[in-house]
């Protein structure tokens, strides 16, 4: 019996093996809603410090054969099991999963990062880090579960820059979390409303005029939500988040650098058909993107660098600029500090949310 289960393991790794081999490398995954590790590129620099390693071990954890279906079994195994933590996502009551969050590692970086950009520019500069679900909706969690405190990542960084607004959301998020949905209970992006309130505390900082919410037209474009981390728990099909949206009338032209496309929306409808719903803001993630407001005639202009969580925020913040600049330092390569020198802008706002910004190419991408 031991030598007929050995014959049939050895069968399935050897199958496992030349699929692996002969099957073109895949750079993005549906499922996951994210890009994955394509084999890196040698050198003996990165090999001594670890990172080719690294990196080559995501290669093959990315790129192995039927991985889709073998996350699933492991869901499935760990949920009998009642095991609440999977790949770093909680079950959590109600419904919603919240994402581990883990002790950062590049916080002193980012403010040398962070320093370095405000000295290099002549613009008045604001940063807001979002808190992530986990820490409004704490109560939530299954019982012992772990996550490092992101407010304390916050108060180390807002106390070691020196930028002209470092704003904190925290307080009126906990104020509103019964009110409003401020998460979406599948996926690791705040809604409308927690982009709304965001909104009002950096208008607030830079005494600006805001709307209340009550003023917009808010519109409801799917109900069948399915998130980035029901995705990677893959065995979570009963949850869906509804997307609403904003000043979709508002007269725009929408320049995208990358494709050198140019619309007149903020947003790009065809995405509410595809898994991805969230891109349908700002047609998802772009190097650079400029939007001109014709509805607007004062010279405001203004400089976000971001992630994706701004995306959200922005059809909020055109109310207030004749033109937004909006920068992903994930994709753009280039100075930053030189654009906003070159394009006259005096005004930038750095918006990320705490478990984006310490990865690779986050913060410390900021020059």
């Amino acid at each position: 019996m031991n030598k007929i289960l050995t014959c049939i393991v050895s069968f399935i790794v050897i199958c496992l093996s030349f699929v692996f081999i002969i099957l073109p490398d895949k750079t993005f995954s549906d499922n996951e809603n994210r890009m994955l590790q394509m084999m890196p590129e040698f050198s003996f620099r990165e090999l001594i410090n670890l990172k080719y390693i690294d990196r080559l071990e995501d290669y093959f954890n990315d790129q192995f054969p039927l991985r889709d279906l073998f996350m699933k079994i492991k869901t499935m195994v760990y949920k009998g099991m009642n095991i609440k933590d999977i790949d770093g996502v909680y079950f959590s009551t109600d419904g919603y999963l919240l994402e581990r969050y883990n002790k950062p590692v590049n916080n002193d970086k980012i403010i040398k990062a962070i320093n370095r950009f405000s000295d290099n520019s002549n613009a008045s500069i604001s940063l807001m880090l979002i808190p992530n679900a986990i820490s409004i909706y704490s109560e939530k969690l299954p019982k012992n579960a772990f996550s490092f405190n992101q407010m304390d990542t916050v108060r180390y960084i807002y106390d070691n820059i020196g930028l002209d607004n470092e704003i904190d959301v925290y307080d009126t998020y906990i104020e509103n979390k019964d009110k409003y949905q401020l998460y979406y209970k599948t996926d690791h992006h705040y809604t409308l409303y927690g982009a709304y309130l965001a909104y009002v505390e950096y208008c607030k900082a830079n005494n600006l005029s805001y709307k209340t919410l009550e003023e917009y037209k808010v519109e409801l474009v799917s109900d069948k939500f399915v998130g980035s981390l029901a995705s990677r728990v893959t065995d979570y099909k009963d949850v869906f988040d509804n997307i609403w949206i904003v000043n979709k009338d508002i007269d725009v032209n929408v320049w995208y650098e990358d494709t050198d496309k140019t619309t007149n929306s903020l947003y790009n409808f065809d995405y509410l058909n595809k898994k991805d719903k969230y891109a349908v803001f700002l047609d998802n993630n772009h190097p650079l993107i400029v939007i001109k407001n014709n509805d607007n005639n004062n010279t405001n202009k203004l400089l976000v660098i971001k992630d994706s969580y701004a995306n959200s925020m922005i059809p909020f913040l055109i109310d207030n600029y004749s033109e937004i600049h909006v920068v992903d330092p994930r994709y753009y390569r280039r100075s930053i500090s030189d654009y906003m020198n070159n394009n006259n802008i005096d005004n930038a706002l750095i918006l990320y949310n705490l478990n984006t910004m310490d990865t690779e190419g986050g913060l410390v991408g900021i020059r």
